[in-house]
């Protein structure tokens, strides 16, 4: 594919990445082609927006995103391409040990006409409190304006089980898994903790999904935080994991919005 149609790919798929909104697609992830490699094997990952955990994979598009980051024993360095890359996600690790990709989008709008969609939307993501507060700040039902923010995260294990563990990226919603994926077994206990502006976030939904290894229909699980914004799953089974929590808050002023929304995901893998 030449420099001009890959191009152009791209900017279409630009506006497909915008037109999923978080009604139209819950998830929004990075999918490694392999969660464990050797330390002279590459890292490939496509970003992925979809429901269910399924869903599209996009291109590297600088205008899409805020930070894209890769983080090991070594520090933290730029995520770099091509605009059009595909997979999105094309890096040669650095060091063995746990390998760390975040990628925080570019915020988005989405304009909200029919109550009962955003109030589905708020259900299905456990945002219990916010149809109330809408309503006590008083704003209208039928014209409701959101930005939301994607921060993903994936861990990938270079040259084999090293014992890192996950840390916190500093990511404004980020989740942060507490054992290392490499080390459970099916059955095992996993949890995540999930963090706001670093500090723990308690009392909120985190969404646990798995698809077995035949690529099956994913399951979902849900949990909420506790004090110590910790959420606790069973791992089901062997297969690649996305643990999933939003959280929103009052629009700062000045956006034109009435509220904002971060969508953390965590994806992983027990082999």
């Amino acid at each position: 594919m030449g420099q001009a149609q890959s191009l152009a790919t791209a900017l279409a798929l630009t506006g497909l990445v915008m037109a999923a909104s978080p009604v139209q697609a819950h998830e929004f992830w990075l999918e490694p082609q392999a969660f464990s490699v050797a330390a002279d094997f590459p890292i490939k990952a496509d970003i992925r927006v979809g429901q269910d955990f399924k869903g599209d994979a996009f291109p590297f598009i600088p205008a899409r995103f805020s930070a894209f980051k890769h983080h090991d024993r070594l520090g933290e360095s730029e995520v770099t391409g091509t605009t059009g890359d595909l997979p999105a996600l094309q890096l040669v690790p650095r060091t063995e040990g746990l390998n760390i990709v975040t990628y925080v989008s570019v915020a988005e709008r989405i304009r909200f006409r029919d109550w009962e969609k955003f109030a589905a939307y708020l259900d299905y993501e456990g945002l219990n409190r916010i149809a109330a507060h809408h309503d006590v700040r008083g704003l209208p039902r039928d014209d409701i304006r959101e930005l939301y923010t994607r921060c993903a995260k994936t861990l990938v294990s270079v040259g084999g089980e090293t014992g890192d563990l996950d840390r916190a990226t500093g990511m404004r919603l980020e989740l942060v898994a507490d054992e290392r994926p490499q080390a459970l077994a099916p059955g095992a206990q996993m949890g995540f903790t999930l963090l706001w502006d670093g500090q723990p976030l308690a009392d909120t939904q985190v969404a646990l999904f798995h698809r077995g290894k035949t690529g099956d229909d994913a399951t979902r699980t849900l949990a909420r935080t506790d004090a110590s914004g910790l959420a606790r799953f069973t791992l089901a089974a062997e297969g690649t994991y996305l643990a999933a929590s939003v959280h929103m808050t009052e629009a700062p002023a000045g956006r034109n919005a009435d509220w904002q929304s971060y969508w953390a995901s965590l994806t992983f893998a027990v082999e």
